[in-house]
């Protein structure tokens, strides 16, 4: 009977998109291995560092792209019963994203031109990639509208294209022009991926092209959830992205920061295994929020899996950790101390952090993020700034070990809350 059931299950998880998600994440990681490999060989450690600040330095800047609207149309429109509904919710958000971005890319110009950086030479490179978050918000809505409307096939085929030419603009160029190459690549294969998004959504364009969202109490909800996501989400990310600017900082070495950034590719890139997996089950767990039941078995199931995963994929890499570099990135096998650190975070993150995060944000429960975040945030500041000054960027690696330990004991104790608080419906 269980053996049926388990079938039933499974078989039910792949049509309705699982499989599809889960093999073209996959499909992007070892495209975006391939592209990493190729790069670091074909454009010299040196700029690689200076490339490397100077893209740290954008994603600093984008830690409040939009204002969350990607994470606005995905919530909304996952709950909206309507097409044209959803249509409106998508429609807003991008015009807002659209016009916050343009305010951001001409900050990421300005900051090239006159604000301090560690590396000088990162400034033009820096001042080359300014209009890159327009192409992003416009890429990351049509990626949120078609996960909100499961239409998970179309989802994966734009996001492993994206990958495919990213991999073939990038090298191509970059092999012709070096890092400068490389970042006109970028610009190309945003733009051809938004235009078969554009595509992918023709339809809705053209039947609910006018729908509008009425009432300014929804608009104004909908740009709270947005806002509150987004300093939540860029609290987190900052765990990403501090240590990279902070070495920068203290070393002023681009040497330096290529190692250290080559010591978090295969962690942080890791983290597709269970983005995938709540790619998929965010709309799911959106929809049935209020069942406490539904909610605490699908949970643990989650969790457990992920666990089992996670595990194996670590103690993997951290005794394999010479062999793989020697093969992937034989110029950066000083990373190999960071790498293994790095691979016990992704354990952590990936196993508790990620899941209960995303949890939280799908049953609306953005406050407690965001209060996590901003906790988490300040102590990866104080770390990173103690343990890189004493002991360089195998502190900082260690700080982001911490770091999110403490970030997935707190979202712990806020999914127990949430789940002992919320009444038994029906499962639906």
């Amino acid at each position: 009977m269980n053996k049926n059931i388990n079938k039933e299950m499974i078989s039910s998880l792949i049509k309705k998109g699982l499989l599809q998600i889960f093999s073209a994440n996959i499909i992007n990681k070892i495209v975006q291995f391939t592209t990493i490999i190729f790069l670091t060989r074909i454009i010299s450690k040196y700029e690689y560092g200076l490339f490397s600040y100077a893209q740290n330095t954008m994603n600093m800047a984008m830690l409040l792209e939009g204002l969350g609207v990607t994470a606005g149309i995905l919530q909304y429109c996952s709950v909206e019963k309507e097409e044209k509904n959803k249509f409106g919710f998508f429609s807003y958000g991008i015009k807002i994203g659209f016009l916050i971005n343009i305010v951001t890319s001409l900050g990421i110009m300005a900051w090239a031109l006159w604000g301090p950086l560690a590396t000088e030479g990162s400034r033009t490179f820096l001042f080359i990639m300014s209009f890159i978050p327009l192409l992003s918000i416009t890429y990351g809505s049509i990626q949120a509208y078609l996960r909100s409307t499961l239409r998970n096939k179309d989802f994966s085929r734009l996001t492993v294209f994206n990958t495919v030419v990213y991999f073939i603009f990038t090298v191509g160029f970059s092999t012709i022009m070096g890092a400068n190459g490389l970042i006109l690549g970028m610009y190309l294969a945003y733009l051809a991926t938004v235009m078969l998004g554009a595509y992918f959504i023709r339809k809705d364009i053209f039947l609910y092209k006018n729908t509008k969202i009425e009432g300014k109490d929804v608009k104004i909800k909908f740009l709270k959830y947005s806002i509150i996501t987004v300093l939540s989400n860029a609290m987190s990310q900052i765990l990403y992205l501090l240590d990279t600017q902070l070495i920068g900082t203290f070393t002023k070495d681009p040497i330096t920061i290529a190692n250290y950034k080559s010591a978090t590719m295969i962690p942080f890139n890791l983290t597709f295994i269970p983005l995938s997996i709540i790619i998929f089950a965010y709309p799911y767990f959106a929809q049935n929020r209020n069942n406490k039941v539904w909610m605490k078995e699908k949970l643990s199931l989650l969790v457990k899996g992920l666990g089992v995963v996670n595990l194996i994929i670590t103690v993997g890499g951290i005794v394999l950790a010479k062999p793989i570099f020697s093969i992937l990135f034989p110029q950066y096998m000083d990373s190999i101390p960071c790498f293994r650190v790095l691979m016990v975070g992704y354990f952590i993150s990936a196993t508790f952090r990620i899941p209960y995060g995303n949890i939280l944000a799908s049953v609306g429960n953005v406050k407690a993020n965001l209060i996590n975040a901003i906790f988490s945030g300040v102590c990866n500041v104080v770390l990173d700034i103690i343990l890189i000054i004493k002991y360089g960027s195998i502190g900082a690696a260690y700080a982001t070990l911490i770091v999110f330990i403490i970030s997935s004991i707190i979202h712990y104790i806020f999914v127990r809350r949430y789940m002992n608080s919320i009444d038994v419906t029906e499962n639906s």
